[in-house]
């Protein structure tokens, strides 16, 4: 049970603004889920329902999807411009003419998580526009599906379920619910666009194949899905009645939806909708409208949810519980760093996730007679069962509240965690484990890796350069500034800076040191990118030794943990950890760069003896030759300057 502090009053419920502000808000967010929807549906139509032509480029068909997700994110782009404003003026309980007013708008947004939320959502559907009028390229509608899904996510993730206790772990299950229902619901509508394609009974592009495609990815997803709102429905109800609220209520219709798109799939299977040898096109295309009609009730009802307070709203919360959704009030001890703890549900899924997609990969390889060596798979499972220990140690719920633990934490997900991973080669195996599908069909993971590897504006965007500053400046963006203090007040925030640093640190150490190869640099530049980093980390662990101010000081002192007594002396032990974490990874780096080199000068020798002793090559001969020709001129020069002499 939480701590009620004394004089402390509830939370003000979201509706006691003015009832205008609140319809204009509702009906904008409504609008805006809506338009999103039909915006994923889409993209996931081009993506996951259409062959492409060569090269990865859009057929016609894809032509005419990508009009659609434009006129669609337009939409979106100006529901989410009104949420800017509306939803600010609703959180705060303001009128909407305030939140207008000039100079307003923008401190709105810069201090409320939802208007902030709806801003990125407003400028990813303008990216979204863009690309769909400018570009016919199969891995732009694939980036812009995943970015589309981060957008609906975050606006998720700043609602109700980040207030109050263990508003943690509601916010990792929302997160996990957003991210499974953007492809489920995208998928049905993906499937009614194309329902119109009345191609040969015997394409793979047929309604009824697409119908039985998306039949496959519902059970998954949708179990996602429900056990996501069933730990949100848990934590904002705190022990209420269901029936006891209008939110309990819209809760209710949330699961008769989702029930119902369970019935919806059972029946398919049941009476064959998704059978080729039992239906017909018109009868997939009617089972596909009858899951958007459920993912259209679906939504609304999500809309209604955000702008309904729930019980949670009226039960006081202590600073901690604010912060963080719940309290650390022992002391840290090794034996409570390391034995269970808090779990972090967001990072517990992404390592299960990561295991078991890898090895189900291993198998398929295996299966199909393939080999792969058991050393990557071994890099692949220490990454993450690291990861998983992380998420399920006291160690977590510790770093959230004392900086020492948490640069131990970040330094492990920055740099130790890629270094095993990028070892396990993911992307080479999901290019083993795939099979060539022949022209004509439907995109599998193989293919998706390929365009995306052969998309120059993202080979681009993550050029050497680009990824080395972004890696050898994330430390000190984030930690000298106002940014850290900041992100640590929210969860969802905390969540995003660890994956960030993740994803940079993959990036940085797979272009030098990984099995996958973005990018061609020689050895000699790798090692150069590596010993150039090296300084920046010393550095900024010698500034963190050095400090005479806190690190993230608002945060640490607003918190007040009692049992840390002196701040500053815990911020030098963060930067003692910080020296010593850091430059173990990189000297592995450089190990294992330093024998990817010799092997590679190795097979490099070897091939070139092959040619030599096959007549293939005869570079070496004509080397040797030149040489003697050489000799053979010295030797006739002094020849000459000998009867010169005499």
């Amino acid at each position: 049970m939480m701590r009620h502090l004394a004089g402390q009053p509830p939370l003000p419920a979201r509706p006691e603004t003015d009832p205008f502000t609140g319809y204009v808000s509702g009906l904008g967010d409504l609008a805006a889920r809506l338009a999103a929807l039909a915006t994923l549906g889409g993209a996931m139509a081009i993506i996951g329902f259409t062959p492409v032509a060569g090269t990865y480029r859009l057929t016609p068909v894809g032509d005419r999807l990508r009009r659609w997700v434009g006129r669609a994110a337009q939409l979106w782009f100006w529901a989410a411009l009104i949420q800017t404003a509306a939803s600010a003026a609703y959180v705060n309980g303001v009128p909407l003419g305030y939140a207008l007013t000039p100079g307003s708008w923008w401190d709105f947004i810069t201090s409320t998580t939802a208007a902030l939320a709806w801003f990125v959502s407003m400028l990813v559907a303008l990216c979204i526009v863009i690309v769909a009028y400018t570009s016919r390229s199969y891995a732009a509608y694939l980036l812009v599906f995943l970015a589309g899904t981060l957008a609906t996510t975050f606006v998720t993730a700043t609602g109700n379920v980040s207030v109050g206790q263990n508003h943690d772990w509601a916010t990792d299950s929302a997160i996990w619910l957003s991210l499974a229902w953007a492809p489920l619901g995208a998928a049905a509508v993906a499937v009614l666009l194309r329902a119109n394609d009345l191609t040969a009974p015997d394409s793979p592009t047929t309604a009824v194949n697409r119908l039985r495609r998306y039949q496959k990815a519902v059970p998954l997803l949708l179990l996602i899905t429900v056990a996501g709102h069933g730990v949100v429905a848990w934590q904002q109800l705190a022990g209420h009645p269901i029936t006891a609220s209008a939110y309990g209520f819209a809760t209710i219709g949330l699961f008769a939806t989702l029930a119902l798109l369970a019935v919806s799939w059972l029946w398919r299977w049941l009476s064959g909708e998704a059978d080729p040898a039992r239906t017909t096109p018109g009868r997939a295309a009617r089972s596909a409208l009858r899951d958007v009609l459920i993912a259209i009730a679906y939504v609304t009802l999500r809309a209604a949810e955000n702008h309904l307070p729930p019980p949670r709203f009226l039960i006081p919360q202590s600073i901690q519980v604010n912060y963080l959704g719940y309290q650390v009030d022992l002391p840290s001890t090794a034996a409570r760093i390391a034995a269970l703890g808090r779990p972090n549900l967001l990072w517990i899924g992404l390592a299960v996730a990561a295991l078991g997609t890898y090895f189900w990969g291993v198998h398929r390889v295996r299966a199909r007679g393939g080999h792969w060596p058991v050393v990557r798979s071994l890099f692949w499972a220490l990454g993450w069962v690291l990861v998983l220990y992380l998420a399920t140690a006291g160690l977590w719920e510790y770093s959230t509240v004392q900086y020492s633990w948490h640069m131990l934490v970040h330094m492990t997900v920055n740099m130790l965690v890629p270094v095993l991973c990028l070892l396990g080669g993911p992307v080479s195996l999901v290019q083993a484990a795939g099979h060539p599908r022949p022209k004509g069909q439907l995109l599998g993971p193989r293919e998706v890796s390929i365009a995306l590897h052969d998309y120059r504006p993202l080979r681009r965007a993550l050029n050497p350069l680009v990824v080395w500053v972004l890696y050898a400046s994330s430390l000190f963006l984030v930690y000298l500034t106002p940014l850290f203090p900041w992100l640590m007040r929210y969860h969802w925030a905390h969540q995003l800076m660890l994956l960030w640093f993740m994803v940079t640190g993959y990036l940085f150490f797979d272009m030098v040191a990984g099995v996958d190869k973005w990018t061609n640099l020689p050895h000699m530049g790798r090692l150069a990118l590596v010993i150039g980093v090296m300084p920046f980390h010393a550095l900024f662990a010698v500034f963190i030794l050095q400090a005479s101010q806190l690190i993230g000081e608002t945060f640490y002192r607003t918190i007040a943990v009692p049992w840390i007594p002196d701040l500053m002396t815990d911020q030098v032990v963060a930067g003692q950890i910080t020296w010593i974490v850091g430059e173990v990874p990189l000297l592995i780096v450089i190990l294992a760069l330093s024998i990817q080199w010799f092997q590679a000068d190795t097979r490099d020798a070897k091939r070139l003896d092959r040619a030599q002793d096959t007549g293939l090559d005869d570079s070496f001969d004509a080397y040797n030759e030149m040489l003697a020709q050489l000799a053979q001129r010295d030797q006739e020069r002094r020849l000459d300057e000998r009867k010169l002499r005499r």
